[in-house]
Parts: C-alpha cells; structure tokens; sequence
C-alpha cells in the first residue's frame, strides 16, 4: 500500500470502521486475505477499496463512483469498459489485504458475498460506506460506519426519519431504502439498509418531474403542527451563524448579516411547509422504474427554510457548469 494511503488520517479512521465490522485490513497479505485495489478520489480527499477480482464484481463496485463533471462520467464509462476488458485499474494507488466476517453482511444471510468500500469524503461528518454484492456483482444494500458522536447522531436521524416515512405507508413517487439494521457496538454505529440500485444505475444531474413530484408529495405528506414558523427558522439561522469558527473572514460575516436583515421583515415567505431531505442533490438520487429512488436521509429534519431541497438541488446542478456564481444565483431566483 503506497504512502499516500498511510499518510491520510481518514483513510486510516475508515480502516478502523472497518475493523469495528469484525475486518482485518493490512498492507500486506495475510492468511484467509482478499486483495483489493486502492482508488484515489479528487485531490486525494476520498478513497475507494474495491475488489481485485472477479471481473463482475469488479465492474459492480464502480457503482459506489458516482462522478457529476462530464469529463469524470466519461472517464468512468471508460474505466468500467476497461474493467470489463479485465485490464488493472489504471488510477490504482495501492492495495490493501481484508479478511474476517463482515458483521454489516449478515442481515443479507449468505448472499453478501463481496463488498467494495468508500472511505468517505475528508471532513467532519466523513463516514465509511460499505456496499454489499453477492457472488455475482448484484448490489445488496449499503452499510454506512462511523466512530464519530456527530455522525453517529446522523445515522440515528436517518433511521428514525426512514422508519417514520415508511410508518406513514412511504411515498407513492419515491422509493425509500428500508433500515435492515442500525446498532452501536464497539464504538462504532452502523446502519444497514437495502436498494434497488443497479451495478449501472447513473445519478440524475437534471432536474426532472420526478424529483418535482418527490418534492411536492413529501411537503404534502409530512406537514404537521410539527414544523417551526418563519421566526423559529430565523433564530435556528441566527444561532448556527454565531455558532460559526472564528476563523471566518469578516466579509462572510457581514454577508451572512445581510442576508438574516432581509429576511427578517417576511419570515412567513420562509417557513417551512414539512419535512426536507437536507441534502437532495444529484447524488443521492437515481430514477427507478419512472419513479425516483432518494437516499441518505442522513440530514433530514422539518427545521429547514421554504424549498431548501429545491434550492440545494438546483445550485448543485448549476455548479457543473461553467460560469459565475452571482450568475448562479439568479439562475435560481428565476
């Protein structure tokens, strides 16, 4: 395993969550090991454990990249071709040997045969991602680990929003995953859930009338006397602005107080109408048998502003293309 990998302290803390699964994980082969390729994700800030073999998984653990920029979609189709063709991964930056019962695998019995890993993306809400497959590369479920108390709390808001949806008979527009499983033990909080994702399933990097419907159909479902007011909104704003680091530069303070002063005269225009995902973004969603499958609840709540996901949504689209972010912005507004 090359240095690169060894010096990243994320990349360590995921091959700790992946012990807390009852894995060993070294450099070197070992008895019992399977090897598995090492991929490097943008600037180094995520890595990717993906199984050197057989070719069918292989292919099926591409699945966990799913790139937004055209230049990185077609270098993916390309690397999927030539995993196909049964070249080595040409952006291999090391290997790393995993053996022992995966503890996540068993709620899928002896079908989780294989499982390819994401370390997650370098910050503090990064968290292991474990994608289970049977023998033949069919995609399971996903794992999500962490030993973090933050993102631990996370895992627990996205069980607990599942469940309710799920209570409430789900979403006639959306596929939901359903939770398998979610324990703490160890230090480590795991949560399990199942899909209907495919080994080639893209993400959505469009806005659709599917994710329109979703929207509309989730405001509509979960509106309750549970939902704060346009005032409550703009403390719960105020507060995580005094709550920012003092690192931050002046001018983003001051752009942050403007913002708070022109909302505070019509903070009806605001309030929420029901629950939000939190971050609905192309990457979370895929569309399923003319319905759209939306996951990582991870954020969701009914404490975020008027049309947020659709705001969140349309940004993250915007920014895949060339241009200015005031130009972005008005982009929205209209």
């Amino acid at each position: 395993m090359q240095s690169d990998c060894l010096d990243d302290p994320h990349f360590l803390a995921a091959v700790r969550e992946m012990e807390a699964l009852g894995l060993r994980v070294t450099a070197a082969p070992h008895t019992d090991s399977t090897a598995f390729d090492v991929l490097a994700g943008r600037a180094r800030l995520r890595w990717f454990m993906v199984p050197s073999r057989p070719r069918a998984v292989c292919i099926a653990s591409l699945a966990l990249i799913q790139p937004l920029r055209p230049a990185a979609r077609i270098f993916k189709r390309f690397m999927t071709g030539a995993t196909g063709l049964g070249l080595p991964h040409l952006w291999r930056h090391g290997r790393v040997h995993v053996s022992g019962t995966n503890r996540a695998a068993r709620v899928f019995g002896t079908d989780a045969a294989q499982a390819a890993f994401f370390t997650g993306t370098a910050g503090p809400h990064r968290k292991l991602t474990v994608q289970l497959m049977d023998a033949r590369g069919g995609i399971l479920g996903y794992a999500k680990v962490s030993r973090t108390p933050t993102v631990q709390a996370l895992l627990a808001n996205e069980a607990a929003i599942l469940a309710e949806l799920h209570e409430c008979g789900g979403l006639q527009s959306t596929v939901l995953p359903h939770v398998l499983l979610h324990e703490f033990r160890d230090g480590a909080a795991v949560l399990v859930t199942d899909t209907v994702r495919t080994p080639r399933q893209p993400c959505c990097t469009r806005l659709h009338t599917a994710h329109l419907a979703f929207l509309d159909e989730l405001t509509a479902r979960t509106a309750s006397s549970r939902v704060p007011d346009g005032n409550g909104v703009l403390r719960s704003l105020r507060a995580k602005v005094a709550a920012l680091p003092a690192s931050l530069s002046t001018e983003w303070r001051q752009r942050f107080a403007r913002t708070l002063q022109a909302l505070a005269p019509a903070p009806d225009l605001m309030a929420p109408r029901g629950l939000a995902h939190g971050d609905f973004s192309p990457i979370n969603t895929f569309p399923y048998r003319n319905r759209l499958c939306v996951f990582d609840w991870e954020y969701a709540g009914h404490a975020y502003p008027a049309d947020f996901d659709l705001i969140h949504f349309l940004f993250a689209t915007l920014s895949l293309r060339r241009g200015h972010p005031v130009d972005c912005c008005r982009t929205v507004e209209a």
